[in-house]
């Protein structure tokens, strides 16, 4: 009888029950007394299910992971374990209550990083065993409780309040200076507020000269818009 193999895939050869070997990518004659059992060695991406742990100081945090992972070994996977990934996710969880429990609530999600490598390290003699390579751990979330989360919405409310309160108190300052620096000023150099209010004075009187010949130009422009061609004398 013959089989392929595609490139993803180890075939594991059994004849009457006994281990004998592996069968790599191509078409393969196998006996009527074979059986194979087919492992991708394709890398997986697996999330283990999320769990509360108690922390060091007894605040339960809801933390999920992440694994990327490649069978190796065929036959070891087979061989080894009834389910793979079942004792791998196992095997992760109970590696991270552990790392978690270590911390205190508020070290766990600026040391994702640490807790992701302590999982990476823990779950190596597992997997060498089952034939499976870790390549990547990452701990996707960490949910605080909503008590917590509501603190920290609050305190993040009162510190963006604090420092617009800083900005407008700034800004009244430089006011405030502007106008004693101008004050000080006209008192040092009194001769500034007299050149100052001849300017003001010309302004007026000039805006004001101005309005009479504004008027009669508006006037004009009426008279000439009312104005019809068959009203001149013939």
């Amino acid at each position: 009888m013959k089989v392929v193999v595609m490139p993803w895939h180890r075939a594991v050869r059994f004849r009457d029950g006994e281990h004998v070997g592996e069968l790599g990518p191509g078409r393969r004659r196998v006996g009527r007394r074979d059986s194979l059992h087919r492992v991708d060695t394709r890398l997986q991406t697996s999330t283990p299910s999320s769990q509360e742990i108690p922390t060091a100081d007894g605040v339960h945090v809801r933390v999920t992971p992440a694994l990327t992972y490649a069978v190796v070994d065929a036959s070891r996977c087979v061989l080894a374990a009834d389910s793979p990934t079942q004792v791998l996710h196992l095997a992760c969880q109970l590696r991270l209550r552990a790392a978690v429990a270590a911390r205190a609530h508020d070290r766990v999600d600026p040391e994702r990083a640490a807790i992701a490598a302590e999982l990476h390290e823990g779950l190596r003699p597992l997997v060498d065993e089952i034939g499976v390579e870790v390549r990547e751990v990452a701990i996707r979330d960490v949910v605080m409780p909503p008590e917590l989360r509501r603190a920290a919405i609050a305190e993040i409310t009162a510190r963006a309040e604090g420092r617009a309160a800083l900005e407008r108190a700034r800004g009244e300052s430089a006011a405030l200076r502007s106008l004693l620096n101008a004050a000080r000023l006209a008192e040092e150099h009194p001769v500034l507020l007299q050149l100052r209010s001849p300017q003001n004075a010309q302004t007026v009187v000039v805006e004001q000269s101005g309005a009479p010949r504004r008027a009669e130009r508006a006037k004009r422009e009426a008279a000439d818009q009312h104005a019809q061609p068959g009203d001149s004398p013939r």
